[in-house]
């Protein structure tokens, strides 16, 4: 029990001292239980579960209830990146926890798996993307040109699952299709904001493109993959059209773009430098070469390819996300689901779920009236 404790807490983020007072406990005790010298009474263990929102029943080694073989369910995923051995044992338990619970709750709803719509595409093929990458667009209800903003939001508004979750940082993210539990969008809550907007459009187009492989998982992928070139070509064309670039870049044809006007698009599109400099690229805006070359003078001045520039940061957006929704329109239609274990669902302490149902009452009581 001690080493799952710490590794639960470790992955998530949590330091002894947080953990500790938001059990009511000292950072000595938690360290105690962590090193073996004492073990938590279970309604500590509980407490402990809920604020990590992390199943009782991992934390004491065991495994879920109904649970399935995490390597079984975890050989259907579709890695953007290359190291899918980044995921422990300790990660893909967790994430199948929240799976199963997520899953739970639109049971109790009637809500009913969604998946996007399929188009196969075996190679990558340009242009193919940029005229299908309209239809998504139609589809997100986003038109021609306007700014996608918090693509989360906008992917769980059409029914899907998106988890924001601690991954390693060799893993942007990932996406899933389990017949049961329809599609998942796991994005790294570590990221920056711009970089999970675009992973999880990057995902969006692998259950477009490539739904197939999920239940025929492929070899590990690389950059030059054509099925990563296909996915990170229409999530580009989805934040930026082409027709946006070339207006916003039509005095600067084959000319050095400016690090404000750069800043400019990134803050109001919510995409990355980099993708705006190969968006300008595929356009026709700037040649290849122009856009390695400016590609590797903003390196430099970022300090490298994962950074950006200064003051040109994005604030992740604060929302609820569609869990939350759910799992409070459920208390509210009296459900059989308790506050408790909307707690553990959700990650929250139970006087704090309990607190936040109240406001939901009430405001369901002044629309009401």
């Amino acid at each position: 029990m001690s080493n799952q404790i710490r590794a639960y807490r470790d992955q998530l983020g949590f330091k002894q001292e947080e953990l500790g007072e938001q059990a009511g406990v000292t950072r000595q005790t938690i360290a105690a239980w962590e090193n073996g010298e004492r073990e938590p009474s279970l309604v500590q263990l509980s407490s402990i579960a809920r604020i990590m929102g992390v199943a009782v029943e991992l934390l004491q080694g065991l495994e879920l209830p109904n649970s399935r073989d995490p390597n079984s369910f975890f050989s259907s995923l579709l890695f953007r990146a290359d190291e899918p051995s980044a995921l422990t044992p300790t990660i893909k338990q967790h994430l199948i926890q929240k799976v199963a619970d997520y899953a739970a709750v639109e049971k109790l709803l009637g809500e009913i798996p969604v998946s996007p719509a399929k188009f196969p595409l075996d190679g990558y093929e340009s242009e193919v993307i940029e005229d299908y990458s309209k239809e998504v667009r139609n589809w997100l209800g986003l038109g021609e040109s306007a700014p996608v903003g918090d693509s989360l939001s906008l992917l769980e508004s059409k029914g899907l699952k998106v988890l924001p979750y601690p991954l390693p940082a060799k893993i942007s993210g990932f996406s899933a299709c389990e017949e049961d539990w329809g599609c998942l969008v796991v994005v790294n809550s570590n990221d920056v904001a711009e970089r999970q907007f675009f992973t999880s459009l990057h995902e969006l187009a692998h259950l477009i493109f490539h739904h197939k492989e999920y239940r025929q998982p492929p070899e590990r992928t690389k950059s030059s993959d054509p099925r990563e070139k296909a996915a990170n070509h229409l999530a580009g064309a989805i934040l930026l059209p082409k027709n946006v670039i070339r207006r916003e870049m039509r005095a600067y044809r084959d000319r050095w773009i400016p690090d404000p006007l750069l800043i400019d698009i990134k803050r109001r599109y919510g995409v990355s430098l980099r993708t705006i400099l190969i968006r300008a690229e595929q356009a026709g805006i700037i040649t290849k070469q122009q856009s390695g070359t400016q590609m590797g003078v903003l390196n430099k001045k970022c300090g490298g390819k994962d950074k950006d520039l200064p003051n040109s940061e994005i604030p992740m957006p604060q929302r609820l996300t569609r869990l939350e929704r759910l799992t409070y329109t459920a208390l509210l239609e009296d459900e059989p689901l308790t506050i408790s274990r909307a707690a553990e669902i959700l990650g929250k302490k139970t006087s704090e779920v309990h607190q936040e149902l109240q406001t939901w009452k009430q405001y369901d009581v002044e629309v009401s009236d």
